[in-house]
């Protein structure tokens, strides 16, 4: 099974493709959501792992695109603040943003996480690929 890891943090990206690979998976990385997208047009993948704040184009952008293929790919988004967190201030705008990406992706995990739930949740998904299949 393939998966794209869109993060711009490329120390995480190489320990997560180090772990996702251990796990059996294949994995290409994009460090911002153009290259996210260029990758996407050459490769099928499966699962993409995506972090809302990229350079270039966001994350919320890049999700939108994901989810207007016919594609049957699942999306894992990684946030690096809390999501629907209450004692976060922000703007209309980027609770827009926020709920929107919520409704579209498949699963959500916020920054920092263990590696058990993250391996849990790709697991997750990449079963329910499996059990449509």
């Amino acid at each position: 099974m393939k998966i794209l890891l869109i993060d711009d943090d490329e120390e995480l990206c190489a320990e997560l493709r180090e772990i996702l690979e251990t796990e059996g998976f294949k994995v290409d990385i994009a460090l911002d959501g153009l290259q996210g997208l260029a990758h996407l047009q050459e490769g099928q993948y499966q699962i993409i792992i995506l972090d809302l704040k990229l350079p270039g184009l966001d994350g919320y952008n890049v999700l939108k695109s994901i989810k207007k293929t016919e594609d049957p790919v699942k999306v894992l988004v990684v946030s690096g603040r809390p999501l629907r967190d209450p004692l976060f201030k922000e703007t209309s705008a980027s609770k827009h943003e926020e709920e929107m990406a919520l409704n579209l992706a498949d699963l959500v995990i916020n920054k920092p996480f263990k590696v058990e739930n993250f391996i849990l949740k790709v697991n997750e998904l990449a079963s329910s690929l499996v059990d449509k299949g």
